[in-house]
C-alpha cells in the first residue's frame, strides 16, 4: 500500500519519527511520498528520500508560499528534480481559502512551476481549495495531458471527471471516513483505476482517530473506506490503487 501525501518532516513528527516510521512498515506501507510546500521542506524532503528507501520526494512550492518565490529557488528546485529519490513537483496550485500570498502571484508561481515540471518531465502534484475553475483553466491552458495526482480531492463526480480528463488521478485521503461525507459518494461514482491514498498526515485524520495527529499506519482505514464504496476487497484496492500510483508517478517499468 502506497501513501501518496506525506509530511514526516512537520515538526509533529520530530519526537517520534521512527516510531511513526515503524507503524507504517508494520500496516504493510510499502512507500510513502514526502511533499515539499517551499525550498527548506523540498530540501528535507530530498534527504529523506536518500536516507530512507521506501520514501519518495516531491519538491515544490505550495500556494501558500508563492510569495517567496524566485529565481533562485526555482533553480534549486531544478536541482532537487535530479535526484533519484524525487519524482514530482509538489504540492502546488492554488488556495482561496487562506489567500496567504497574493492570487496573482499564486497563478504566477503554478504556471512556473508547471513549466518546471515539462522541462524536467516530472508528474504534478496538485493543491486546490476554492479555486477549481481557476485551477481547471490554468491547466487547461497549458495544453497538456498531464500525469499527477489531484491531492485532497473535495469537489463532486463532474468536477473529478474534469479533473480526470486531464489525466490526473484522485487523491483519496481521510475525508472518505467522515460520516455522510459527499467524497464517499464520489468514490463510488469513480472508475476504481483513477484513485489513488493519501494521509496528507499530520492533517486530515481519518476516523476512527479523528481529531488527533494523523500518520501514514492510519491509511489502512481510508483503504477500508474506499473497499467500501467500490464493493471491493481491501486486497484489490491496495493492488489497483498501487497500479494507479505507478501509472500517476510515471514509474510503470
Amino acid at each position: 500500500m502506497i501513501d501518496s501525501h506525506v509530511h514526516l518532516n512537520h515538526p509533529d513528527f520530530k519526537e517520534d519519527f521512527d516510531a511513526v516510521v515503524d507503524r507504517a512498515l508494520e500496516a504493510g506501507i510499502t512507500r510513502m511520498v514526502n511533499i515539499g510546500f517551499d525550498l527548506e521542506s523540498s530540501l528535507e524532503t530530498a534527504a529523506l528520500g536518500e536516507k530512507y528507501p521506501f520514501i519518495y520526494g516531491a519538491v515544490g512550492v505550495h500556494p501558500h508560499d508563492a510569495r517567496t518565490y524566485s529565481d533562485d529557488v526555482e533553480t534549486g528546485l531544478g536541482e532537487l528534480l535530479e535526484r533519484p529519490s524525487v519524482i514530482a513537483v509538489g504540492e502546488i496550485g492554488l488556495d482561496y481559502y487562506r489567500d496567504l500570498s497574493p492570487r496573482d502571484t499564486q497563478r504566477a508561481v503554478f504556471r512556473r512551476q508547471l513549466a518546471l515540471a515539462r522541462e524536467k518531465g516530472k508528474p504534478v502534484v496538485i493543491h486546490c481549495r476554492d479555486a477549481f475553475d481557476e485551477v481547471l483553466a490554468i491547466l487547461s491552458a497549458e495544453g497538456n495531458r498531464y500525469h499527477g495526482i489531484f491531492h485532497a480531492f473535495s469537489g463532486d463526480t463532474a468536477m473529478a471527471r474534469d479533473v480526470m480528463s486531464l489525466g490526473f488521478h484522485i487523491g483519496v485521503g481521510g475525508v472518505v471516513t467522515f460520516r455522510n461525507a459527499r467524497l464517499f459518494e464520489v468514490v463510488t461514482s469513480l472508475p476504481a483505476k483513477s484513485i489513488v491514498l493519501e494521509t496528507d498526515c499530520p492533517y486530515l485524520t481519518p476516523v476512527p482517530y479523528r481529531g488527533k495527529r494523523n500518520e501514514p499506519a492510519y491509511l489502512t482505514y481510508i483503504a477500508e473506506a474506499v473497499a467500501t464504496a467500490k464493493g471491493k476487497t481491501v486486497e484489490r484496492i491496495t493492488e489497483t490503487t498501487t497500479e494507479n500510483f505507478a501509472r500517476a508517478m510515471k514509474l510503470e517499468n
